[in-house]
């Protein structure tokens, strides 16, 4: 019975490890990562590796997964930097930007939260 519950528990753990070291990676970058900027398209941070003692200073360009569709920043394209002004984060997991409209005159703010598909991976950003 002991070899039982010792086998139960081991099982148990070995899972919430697992589903833990999985959804640490998984978005939700700005719990893990501090001293996070932006200059044009690059996101800076210095991010916690996986034996969350050690930080490791990373960047990211978003300007490949991130467009500008009419004047809203959307993570359905790319290049977003070409047609939007002023870029900055509203805070420190939400992206800032006035985006060109279609008509091409027009300038509008807009938002993304960048936790819905930035990770830290082991102290580096990735996109997911």
């Amino acid at each position: 019975m002991l070899k039982i519950c010792i086998a139960f528990l081991c099982t148990i753990f070995l899972t919430f490890n697992l589903v833990i070291g999985n959804a640490w990676a998984v978005g939700q970058f700005s719990q893990t990562c501090e001293n996070i900027n932006i200059n044009g398209s690059i996101l800076t941070a210095d991010c916690e590796k996986a034996n969350g003692r050690t930080y490791s200073a990373t960047s990211i360009d978003l300007n490949p997964h991130i467009a500008n569709i009419d004047g809203t920043l959307s993570w359905d394209g790319e290049q977003f930097a070409l047609t939007c002004d002023n870029i900055g984060l509203a805070a420190t997991n939400r992206l800032r930007a006035e985006c060109e409209k279609a008509d091409g005159q027009t300038y509008i703010g807009s938002y993304l939260n960048l936790d819905e598909h930035i990770a830290n991976s082991n102290g580096t950003l990735k996109y997911e």
